[in-house]
């Protein structure tokens, strides 16, 4: 765990312009000791797997994607591949899930509450929608460019929903700003229901790491 806060403290750094420079050549050697440590990892569970799908599983994937591009890269070098291989690094951070315990539980919790999640985010996403297509509406013949279509008005939705009001776009009808109103209302109860949920996630995970301890 460790060598995975390193890594990702390193590639923040290294996006410093000065830091980069100065450090460039230690930055490549941790980079191969990291890659190497991760390898030997990554070949060890392999040879260890019981069954060949086991490979496809989503820690193993991110495990092979974590050191991958870094080989490749003696293969194909290009702009967009080096671009990948940059941010192969900030993979290597989803790999403390494999090593932390309380994240385990958390994980275990919100699948426990998956059911409430999928009806909240089911909620949220009919609620954009349905906010974004009455914003067409009442909006498009007043503001062709910026109400242009529904996906536009997703954006002003998801913005408004989540009280951010970027104020980049705005209605100037009457019902335009009615249905922004009840889009800004509903979405501060909502962010109520998201609250709840996660909240009794968390609860259930504290009480499955208290009951484990005991």
């Amino acid at each position: 765990m460790v060598l995975i806060f390193l890594n990702l403290l390193v590639f923040v750094l290294d996006t410093i312009v000065s830091f980069h420079n100065a450090f460039n050549d230690h930055i490549r050697r941790f980079e191969v000791i990291s890659i190497a440590i991760f390898t030997v990892e990554y070949i060890l569970r392999v040879v260890t797997i019981e069954k060949f799908k086991d490979l496809f599983k989503p820690m193993m994937l991110v495990d092979f994607f974590a050191v991958a591009p870094f080989y490749l890269s003696f293969v194909t070098v290009n702009t967009v591949f080096l671009r990948i291989l940059r941010f192969s690094r900030i993979l290597r951070v989803l790999k403390v899930g494999r090593y932390s315990q309380a994240l385990d539980n958390i994980i275990n919790a919100f699948k426990v509450r998956k059911e409430e999640l999928v009806i909240t985010f089911s909620i949220f996403a009919v609620g954009i929608l349905l906010s974004a297509i009455f914003m067409y509406f009442a909006e498009n013949s007043a503001q062709p460019q910026v109400f242009s279509s529904v996906p536009k008005c997703i954006y002003f939705s998801v913005i408004t929903f989540t009280s951010v009001g970027f104020g980049d776009i705005t209605p100037v009808t009457k019902f335009g700003e009615f249905v922004c109103s009840l889009t800004a209302i509903f979405g501060i109860a909502l962010h109520g229901l998201f609250v709840g949920v996660i909240g009794m996630a968390f609860m259930a995970a504290f009480k499955n790491e208290v009951k484990n301890e005991g």
